[in-house]
């Protein structure tokens, strides 16, 4: 439960600060002092009780995550205390901090709904653990292939990230319109996305999943869950293709050779995307030898998602042609020599950025499934 704790906490340092820029200027007073005194409200903003309730909403898994973990050590202090004293500590820090973002507000009512969110978090933990049994030193997650579950991992991410949610409302008019003004039928846009959710499909298998087509039915509601995410603008393709792959799922995901067959349908895929809009031009230009010089040069959160994106479909479909029988040297060797393929042909296309990065990063991915298998063998 720590691990869950400290990923919480993480999480809520990052939407904080989102979107990590800050500017040094002097304050006339001490951080402390301007907090404690920060309670003008304005009763009649409409946003007033919005803002309360997001803010109570996001510190209670605090509450209830440190409940949980301080449950060992089998105090009362520790067991409800605690928690609500580590969320005043941490919301208190990030108000201060707030002091020198440019868009965010120190705020004492922030300070408030925070560990009142902190509290309710408690309350659920209570109510969780007499709901459930959960031991004193937790869940105890056990995955077959933790391989499956970093690729899956970085999938989610791609599609996540930022992670910080659309709080105005113009923001979703404005998606819903985009939305609705796409095409309603794009028929390689849905196959490409049917490509990648039937692939993680085949990764909940080797996850140890239960139930991998439930918990694929589950994860379809990443798609619309776009919607409420800044920098995510969702198409009916998404939706259409991930629909697509959960009924081929169901009918042809787990018999025997799938997992070649999902590996060949998300090199396709992968390449593709690569290659799209297939207007080549001449002269060709320039190839840069400086690894991943297109990210670099990129916003940090366009980078992010497109560099999780490549990771999970490069290294899933590396994994796949393995557990296909193709074997890991090999599956890399075909992966490295199309990705190699798409940058040479990328020359040619005007908006692309053709360098050896891709291809270095299925290298790099190989090493370490390599790392991770053999991990796995010496810890069996």
């Amino acid at each position: 439960m720590f691990g869950i704790l400290i990923a919480v906490i993480l999480l809520i340092v990052y939407g904080s600060l989102y979107p990590w820029v800050f500017e040094a200027h002097h304050l006339a007073a001490s951080a402390l002092h301007i907090l404690l005194h920060s309670w003008n409200v304005n009763i009649y903003d409409r946003r007033l009780l919005f803002d309360m309730a997001v803010n109570v909403a996001v510190y209670v898994p605090l509450g209830m995550s440190a409940h949980l973990a301080f449950r060992r050590f089998k105090s009362v202090a520790g067991e409800f205390l605690a928690p609500v004293a580590l969320g005043a500590l941490l919301s208190a820090s990030m108000e201060m901090l707030q002091l020198y973002t440019p868009h965010r507000q120190c705020s004492a009512i922030d300070l408030v709904t925070n560990i009142l969110g902190s509290a309710v978090g408690v309350l659920a933990g209570v109510a969780f653990t007499e709901i459930v049994e959960v031991p004193p030193t937790g869940f105890g997650f056990r995955f077959r292939d933790r391989a499956a579950v970093a690729l899956l991992f970085c999938w989610a991410s791609s599609l996540l990230f930022p992670l910080f949610p659309v709080y105005y409302a113009a923001a979703w008019r404005d998606k819903l319109s985009a939305f609705i003004h796409a095409p309603p039928i794009s028929p390689i846009p849905i196959l490409l996305c049917a490509a990648e959710w039937f692939a993680v499909g085949r990764l909940l298998v080797a996850a140890g999943a239960k139930r991998p087509f439930r918990w694929l039915m589950l994860l379809l509601l990443l798609a619309p869950a776009q919607f409420a995410i800044v920098n995510r603008n969702p198409r009916p393709a998404d939706l259409e293709g991930a629909i697509l792959a959960g009924w081929l799922f169901y009918f042809f995901g787990r018999g025997p050779g799938r997992d070649r067959a999902a590996g060949i349908a998300l090199c396709l895929a992968a390449a593709l995307r690569a290659l799209a809009p297939f207007h080549f031009q001449g002269p060709p230009h320039a190839f840069s030898w400086i690894p991943f010089i297109g990210l670099l040069n990129a916003q940090w959160q366009d980078s992010i998602p497109i560099l999780t994106g490549k990771i999970f479909q490069y290294g899933a479909v590396i994994w796949l042609l393995h557990r296909g029988g193709l074997g890991m040297a090999r599956a890399t060797v075909v992966v490295t020599v199309v990705l190699a393929g798409i940058e040479a042909l990328q020359t040619r296309i005007p908006g692309h950025v053709p360098e050896i990065g891709d291809p270095l990063l299925a290298v790099l991915l190989c090493l370490g499934l390599c790392a991770r298998a053999r991990q796995r063998s010496i810890a069996e």
